[in-house]
């Protein structure tokens, strides 16, 4: 993983105003799109990086900064908010400029209603996912199915998953009345429990290594509570076999003021939905079966002692004094219930028991119709976390780029006419390059090869071909070029009067109309029947 690095120039963004509030310039916003961006830019993969995913896209503003890397011919934007895409469809769709400056290869973007979670043929061969402040939106069984679904179904060579560092939260000024910073949160994790989900992760699936960066720094000071957000770069296996330089065994360093994470990784919750109760409820911790350790490539261990099996579905009244299930969310600082779901008030088990029995025995009269708006599907009024169908997905928007005539020149016919253009525009451009003294115009050949950027070729080339052009004259790695006048004929006169006159010329009065200035001005206020009738 030591080709993987991120170099970015904000270690000064972070100041604070004169309120003594934490402020950043540029915005966290801009710092991660930046980080993904540089990342996805390492010369390690970067010409292989053909098809991306951005799960959880919103505004899709990071969609712009996806296109400038050389080798994307695909994009698919996946967001579960179908109104919120179709707010900002516009944002995707070919610009002028695409047209002035088609594309070189062919490019298309879909934009998907979909589901994070949920497996679909369009995700089929992607080779990056992406996934930046996404996953504090979801709830734990919807985040739990996220990594089967990406590392298990799609397995990208490379995926970014980043989320906010709660550590970072004292610096603020005050969080919201979920204790978080957006009102949609479901939590903020430190650095030791977010290395810990994704060190699970690789645990899960083999194939897969992680390495962790920081995004928005802390100011002076206050370094020990790490970036304001966190970010997690998977790479696949075989993706870092095929760098040139062969890696060493990946070795994560923690934080030195947190705690270490290796030796304590916490297993997956297992989940299932109860249909007498109509909720989700926890199982008792997971034992690993054969078909998940065949699948990720791990050995079966024997059941710890003490755990009573998985299929055990315990009782609903039981679960919060289930000493396992109580801290199963403890390292992830995740509730069981939401506090809005269920009342803490003076009510005794006993109407609890009623009210469940009455439930289970009228769960047949429920009148559920077949069809339902997609919206409607929601149970949670949130980003994202519903009981999806098979077909979770559809489509929004598509669109393909428009792509530039296969160029059939000769290498040495482009290199002519990238250096005929630079050398015409430099020329004409100022008075940089004109010498008074010769009345010549100097181009220094290093200027002419820095501004060819569509072909790569080395100066002593581009001497050897303007030479051989017999055009230009070059002294001394510098074009000699005459000035060019224009000829008596063709020189205009711009002068105000247009005859070299002065600016203060008089211009003959127009003529004036004698029956305009018989009108009486009383005429002004006539009535609508006499104006149609004077006009007509």
């Amino acid at each position: 993983m030591e080709h993987i690095v991120l170099q970015t120039n904000f270690a000064t963004s972070v100041y604070y105003d004169q309120d003594q509030k934490i402020r950043f310039d540029p915005p966290v916003y801009e710092q991660r799109y930046s980080a993904v961006l540089r990342l996805l830019e390492l010369p390690c993969w970067k010409d292989s990086l053909k098809k991306i995913v951005e799960f959880g896209c919103a505004e899709m503003k990071f969609f712009r900064l996806m296109l400038t890397l050389p080798a994307v011919e695909q994009i698919l934007e996946v967001d579960i908010d179908e109104r919120l895409l179709n707010q900002c469809l516009h944002l995707v769709k070919p610009l002028l400029a695409d047209y002035v400056v088609p594309r070189s290869k062919p490019f298309k973007v879909d934009v998907w209603r979909g589901d994070i979670s949920v497996a679909h043929s369009c995700l089929e061969g992607t080779d990056v996912v992406i996934g930046i402040e996404i996953i504090e939106h979801l709830h734990a069984p919807v985040l739990e199915q996220v990594p089967a679904n990406v590392f298990g179904y799609i397995k990208p060579k490379v995926a970014l998953f980043s989320t906010p560092n709660s550590e970072y939260n004292v610096l603020f000024d005050g969080l919201l009345a979920n204790g978080f910073r957006h009102d949609d949160h479901k939590f903020e994790w430190t650095r030791a429990q977010f290395e810990r989900w994704a060190n699970d992760i690789c645990e899960r699936y083999p194939a897969y290594r992680v390495k962790f960066f920081g995004i928005g720094p802390p100011p002076a000071g206050s370094e020990a509570i790490g970036h304001v957000s966190q970010l997690a770069v998977f790479v696949r296996q075989d993706v870092l076999d095929g760098f040139v330089e062969q890696q060493p065994p990946i070795k994560e360093e923690a934080h030195p003021e947190a705690p270490s994470t290796a030796q304590s990784e916490t297993k997956p919750t297992n989940m299932a939905f109860c249909e007498e109760i109509g909720e989700v409820v926890l199982l008792s911790p997971p034992v690993d079966d054969t078909e998940t350790k065949e699948a990720s490539g791990s050995s079966v261990g024997p059941q710890s002692p003490g755990v009573p099996p998985p299929a055990d579905l315990l009782a609903h009244d039981d679960i919060e004094d289930e000493p396992t299930v109580q801290g199963a969310y403890a390292p992830y600082n995740m509730d069981l219930y939401d506090g809005d779901d269920y009342d803490d008030g003076d009510v005794g088990d006993d109407y609890d028991d009623e009210v469940y029995d009455d439930i289970g025995d009228n769960l047949a009269l429920v009148n559920i119709p077949e069809e339902q708006d997609p919206n409607e599907r929601r149970n949670r009024r949130d980003s994202g976390n519903c009981e999806e169908e098979e077909d979770s997905y559809w489509i929004v928007g598509s669109w393909l780029f428009p792509v530039a005539q296969p160029d059939e020149r000769s290498r040495e016919q482009r290199l002519r006419d990238a250096a005929d253009y630079q050398i015409r525009r430099l020329r004409y451009a100022n008075d940089e390059f004109w010498d008074p003294e010769s009345d010549q115009i100097n181009i220094p050949l290093d200027v002419v090869h820095g501004c060819i950027v569509t072909e790569e070729v080395s100066i002593e080339e581009l001497r050897e071909l303007l030479l051989a052009d017999g055009r230009y004259q070059i002294v001394d790695d510098v074009l000699r070029l005459a000035v060019e006048y224009s000829s008596d004929e063709d020189e205009v006169d711009y002068e105000f009067g247009g005859d070299g006159g002065s600016y203060e010329q008089d211009w003959p009065e127009a003529p004036k109309d004698e029956e305009c200035k018989k009108e009486p001005a009383l005429q002004i206020g006539k009535s609508l029947a006499e104006d149609d009738e004077r006009w007509d």
